[in-house]
């Protein structure tokens, strides 16, 4: 018996391999490429939503949720009220606006945590942090409007209450439904 055995016999282990499989189990797991493969995948993720776009993974992920959920109501829309077929243009329409979005959140994040901004009263005063915010924020109201219109022309008698109370409180300041025309004389 060599010492690193006789030292492992002291905590519990018969040996120097009943301690590693114990301690490193998910190398001696069946699968363990694919759950190394899946931590990757993962751990990657959580660094280009997190450090890239400045929004934890779960946020990401329920941006990416309200795309899908607004393009697969639509369909339905598409294929149930107007009687169109289904197209597969309309996934690469759903790829471009997460690109899309991706691309401004991404671009609004880098000016934000990059730019040396004055600070104003011991304020630090930054424009881009401001606008990354209002940008988000626009982007989940118009997914959420879209999606609960959607549900309304499905006959979710709920969505189109929440329409409703949404843009009557909203469109005081901004224009969701097209009734507000600052260039028309009124």
């Amino acid at each position: 018996m060599n010492i690193l055995d006789y030292l492992l016999k002291g905590f519990g282990y018969e040996n120097k391999h009943d301690f590693a499989t114990t301690v490193f189990k998910i190398l001696y797991v069946d699968k363990s490429a694919v759950l190394l493969f899946l931590s990757g995948c993962l751990g990657t993720i959580r660094l280009i939503t997190k450090d890239f776009l400045g929004l934890d993974a779960a946020v990401f992920f329920s941006l990416i949720f309200l795309v899908c959920a607004e393009v697969w109501t639509g369909t339905k829309v598409s294929v149930k009220i107007k009687g169109d077929r289904v197209q597969s243009r309309k996934i690469g329409r759903m790829i471009l606006k997460i690109g899309v979005f991706t691309s401004i959140l991404y671009v609004l994040h880098s000016f934000s945590s990059k730019m040396e901004c004055p600070t104003v009263l011991g304020l630090e005063v930054n424009p881009y942090e401001w606008l990354y915010y209002v940008v988000f924020t626009s982007i989940v109201f118009q997914l959420v409007i879209s999606w609960l219109e959607n549900l309304a022309a499905l006959g979710y008698s709920e969505a189109r209450g929440l329409i409703g109370i949404l843009l009557r409180k909203y469109n005081k300041w901004f224009e969701f439904d097209g009734t507000k025309n600052p260039y028309k004389n009124e």
